[in-house]
């Protein structure tokens, strides 16, 4: 009959060599995805590049400066009338969700006051999406992004289901090296530990905020990680493009000029994109 052996120095030594092998997997793992990181980054460095791309990509990129000089001009012009509307204008501040799209041509570098207001927005990744308190003010910094977003009103039903389906937060971790991670928001005991002082007690509570643009707005939608959303069926490709605009040809005869003004308006059925994305 066997004896096992219980040697207390052999299974210590045993278990500090499953632990060196253990730790030496996980760094010769690491250590290969920066090796393949770095051949990635290396490919693309060399990759051939036709000479007609970057003449394209110069062209977007300057057209698009230009469409925000002039915006920026326009709005230049019109701040001294808007300035004394402003109290007028206060109160008609309505809800929005501002949806992320793909760059509208490849290539194109966005330029620093669009990149700027994205990144308030939370708006760095396409296919997200986040409610916005729109003011007369909100819409001017609005049209500078107009290229890059889709905006609509959407229901009561439709943040609902955003919120059952996307709503996550940032949680702190346990340990302080580490950094918060990102839990999605299904629990009322989380909204009862943020808002508390505040009187709310669970996600719905935060629905009736939203919804109805209390001075809690901002609070919340701070601490709302941006809904992040699937792509549509149909993509963001061609075809698809070809179809917005032979639809919005039939509907409307308004031409858009990508080096003046870039007309930013409502989509009618958010809801319909908020469900096929969800």
């Amino acid at each position: 009959m066997a004896v096992l052996n219980s040697n207390p120095e052999i299974l210590l030594r045993k278990r500090k060599n499953a632990d060196r092998k253990r730790i030496e997997k996980q760094e010769a793992a690491h250590e290969k995805l920066l090796k393949q990181k770095r051949q990635r980054k290396l490919n693309q460095k060399k990759k051939f590049i036709r000479a007609e791309t970057l003449v394209s990509n110069f062209k977007s990129n300057e057209l698009e400066k230009k469409r925000i000089r002039n915006l920026t001009k326009k709005q230049q012009k019109d701040k001294l009338s808007q300035e004394d509307d402003v109290e007028a204008t206060e109160g008609d501040a309505k809800l929005l969700f501002i949806i992320r799209i793909p760059n509208h041509t490849k290539g194109l570098k966005i330029p620093n006051k669009a990149s700027k207001i994205l990144n308030v927005l939370k708006l760095t990744q396409t296919n997200t999406g986040v409610f916005v308190k729109a003011t007369p003010s909100t819409f001017a910094l609005l049209n500078l992004i107009a290229p890059y977003i889709i905006i609509g009103k959407p229901s009561l039903a439709s943040i609902r289901q955003l919120f059952q389906k996307r709503a996550c937060i940032l949680t702190p971790s346990e340990d302080e090296n580490e950094p918060a991670k990102v839990t999605k928001l299904d629990n009322n005991q989380l909204v009862e530990d943020k808002f508390e002082d505040l009187g709310l007690i669970c996600i719905e509570d935060l629905v009736h905020e939203i919804i109805n643009l209390t001075e809690n707005f901002i609070s919340i939608t701070s601490w709302l990680l941006p809904f992040k959303l699937n792509p549509p069926v149909n993509g963001w490709g061609p075809q698809a493009k070809l179809a917005k605009l032979i639809y919005s040809e039939e509907n409307s005869k308004k031409s858009i000029s990508l080096s003046q003004d870039f007309i930013l308006s409502e989509v009618e059925d958010i809801d319909k994109i908020i469900d096929q994305q969800n």
